[in-house]
């Protein structure tokens, strides 16, 4: 927190960039010509945006992690000076993990900010916010995950062209699942995002909380967790 307070103006900018580049192009400029394609006959502004939030959520909640982790291990080689300190494995991935989510949710509010100012008659409610919270662990779980897989600059090319791009654009942030082909329909549900930017829109829509979607991505902390800290324990050898 100390460094992100240092960097905070470059970090404000890039939190902004992105999203307020999707909400322009798409949501005001092609929105009125895919209002045909969203379900349930909703404006394509009011699907895009809880989108947009999600992919704040996951795109600083995951990069945030995996980037440092990645260079403390293979380029600073500074990871294994944390892991001679008296705190468990466990302690580490959960030290990861919440300093993902805090970065990724304070991402996911600098944008919900500004998007007021682009739609201010936006309604929120505490569900929304509870999503939220929920949908940046689950994001700095998967960071941690990828960030102890990673062996090489090679293999972080590999991550971001072959999980995070298609994860960021098939998983119903932009266009919705139920436009994508047949097949695509279930492969993205195995995506943590797509519940999650699901869960997002579900409670800004005002229909409440999902407890199915809340479910399916509380068991994807569990997962990536448990996967992130299996895989720390096997570095011991």
């Amino acid at each position: 927190m100390i460094y992100w307070r240092s960097k905070f103006w470059l970090y404000l900018a890039t939190y902004m960039l992105s999203p307020m580049l999707f909400l322009l192009s798409f949501g005001f400029g092609v929105g009125r010509r895919l209002q045909m394609i969203m379900p349930g006959g909703m404006s394509y502004l009011d699907f895009l945006v809880p989108g947009v939030v999600a992919l704040a959520l996951f795109n600083n909640g995951v990069t945030s992690v995996t980037v440092r982790m990645f260079y403390t291990r293979l380029h600073f080689q500074s990871f294994e000076a944390y892991r001679l300190a008296p705190v468990s494995n466990f302690s580490i991935c959960l030290g990861y993990t919440l300093a993902g989510a805090m970065r990724g949710l304070l991402a996911g509010l600098i944008v919900l900010t500004m998007v007021f100012l682009l739609v201010p008659g936006l309604k929120l409610n505490w569900p929304f916010f509870g999503a939220m919270l929920l949908a940046s662990l689950c994001f700095g779980t998967f960071g941690v995950l990828i960030g102890l897989c990673l062996r090489s600059f090679d293999d972080q090319a590999l991550v971001s062209e072959f999980i995070l791009v298609p994860v960021t654009f098939l998983s119903g942030t932009l266009i919705p699942v139920e436009r994508l082909p047949g097949f695509l329909q279930h492969v993205v549900w195995f995506f943590p995002l797509t519940p999650a930017a699901e869960l997002l829109r579900t409670t800004l829509t005002g229909n409440g909380f999902n407890w199915r979607l809340a479910a399916v991505l509380g068991g994807w902390c569990v997962v990536l967790f448990t996967l992130g800290w299996l895989r720390l324990k096997m570095l011991d050898g």
